[in-house]
């Protein structure tokens, strides 16, 4: 039985797997990806805050004003 040597499919990264590793990527390059799509949610609900705020500021045309 021929052992292959698993490596990260990472192209960046190439580093060895342990035997038995059920992930095709290793740790670092999983929590980098689970980062980029953490980082991807918090932007996209910043637009989505922003377009609601126009979208309430149009509907209302603008009757709603801050006590100053």
């Amino acid at each position: 039985m021929k052992m292959e040597n698993k490596v990260c499919k990472n192209k960046n990264c190439l580093k060895p797997l342990p035997d038995g590793y059920k992930h095709k990527y290793c740790e670092a390059c999983r929590n980098q990806q689970a980062q980029k799509v953490k980082n991807g949610l918090k932007a996209a609900a910043g637009v989505a805050g922003t377009a609601a705020c126009f979208a309430i500021t149009i509907v209302t045309a603008g009757k709603i004003k801050p006590k100053q």
